[in-house]
């Protein structure tokens, strides 16, 4: 039987996002400009993500819902930071995440390849597990694409990455109550100047005012949340990946799969292992992941069967892992 309490304090999925879990409750509050939307989110059978679009949609006819989504922005920055702090506390580094980066460092070491992590979740939860395992040092964005063997691009943000705003007015003077209230104003004031935060809520590190740098969980996702440097350095070495793993991902992004199959190689495809929840999550990454290489001219080389039973089940079967790495990797060395 699982433990409630400790299914509380796990970070969420997308579809637990808005979830009744007394912290989540307790992030809302501090927020209170999201609070109209909240119950909405929340209905029997409604999917968050195409709810979250609607709003977006609303906002260029009612200025109100900018306000509540920079308010959500806001929220999910702050309790998806909190609940991974908890968590971590919870777990003390015994993960799932610990145990597979182990494993692709063994295959990684010992065939002389690269990895390219790529996540949509903005908890920070593989940057740290990454500093843990592989000796993957972070100490500014760049630290993300610039080591030798790794990299980890988070296309949709992370909970401690600000974007700086163009404001000239003293930083003293705001809050982020105050940066929610002038959300339809922030538009033209939000750079591309990326940096890591160490405070939540953040409104300001060192002298300059920032705002979290997530995107808000809609369906296709077609916005990306950090640096150009980032996805420039990922289309460059797209054409040499011969291996996908996708863990947990529905392939909805419509932005990022345009990205990938436009610029993998055509004349030698990469392999394919799905690990999903359940088969009904299996087949859509599939399908999903199908229909955007026929439109791109491209079928995948080969694809391991699918494993079912989620990030555990991958852990479970790390042989079924090592072999889907280990096929033909000696046609794949590096150099």
């Amino acid at each position: 039987m699982q433990n409630t309490h400790y299914e509380n304090e796990r970070p969420p999925l997308a579809s637990q996002l808005f979830d009744n879990r007394p912290s989540f409750v307790e992030a809302m509050k501090r927020f209170p400009q999201c609070m109209p939307l909240i119950p909405l989110l929340r209905k029997e059978g409604v999917a968050v993500e195409q709810e979250l679009a609607r709003f977006q949609e609303q906002a260029a006819r009612f200025p109100q819902r900018h306000r509540q989504l920079a308010a959500i922005r806001y929220y999910l920055h702050f309790a998806i930071w909190e609940c991974e702090r908890v968590w971590r506390h919870r777990h003390v580094g015994i993960t799932n995440y610990a145990t597979l980066l182990d494993e692709i460092e063994r295959w990684r070491f010992e065939f002389n390849q690269w990895v390219c992590f790529v996540t949509f979740n903005y908890d920070p939860m593989l940057d740290i597990t990454m500093q843990e395992v592989l000796r993957f040092g972070i100490q500014d964005l760049n630290s993300y694409v610039s080591h030798e063997n790794y990299m980890l691009i988070k296309l949709h943000g992370s909970t401690n990455w600000g974007r700086e705003l163009n404001i000239t007015a003293s930083p003293q003077q705001f809050s982020h109550q105050r940066l929610i209230e002038e959300a339809d104003k922030l538009p033209e004031r939000i750079t591309d100047r990326y940096r890591i935060v160490t405070s939540h809520p953040m409104w300001m590190e060192g002298e300059k005012l920032v705002f979290p740098a997530l995107s808000i969980p809609v369906e296709k996702k077609d916005e990306f949340s950090c640096p150009e440097a980032h996805v420039e350095v990922l289309k460059k070495m797209i054409p040499h990946v011969r291996k996908i793993l996708t863990v947990g991902w529905r392939a909805t992004e419509d932005k990022f799969l345009n990205l990938l199959f436009s610029n993998l190689n055509t004349t030698a495809p990469p392999d394919l292992m799905i690990v999903s929840g359940d088969v009904g999550g299996a087949t859509e990454t599939l399908n999903n992941l199908t229909t955007a290489g026929q439109t791109h001219g491209l079928r995948f080389s080969r694809k391991a069967e699918p494993i079912i039973d989620g990030f555990t089940g991958l852990i479970r079967r790390l042989g079924q892992l090592e072999g889907f790495l280990r096929d033909t990797a000696a046609a794949a060395f590096r150099g």
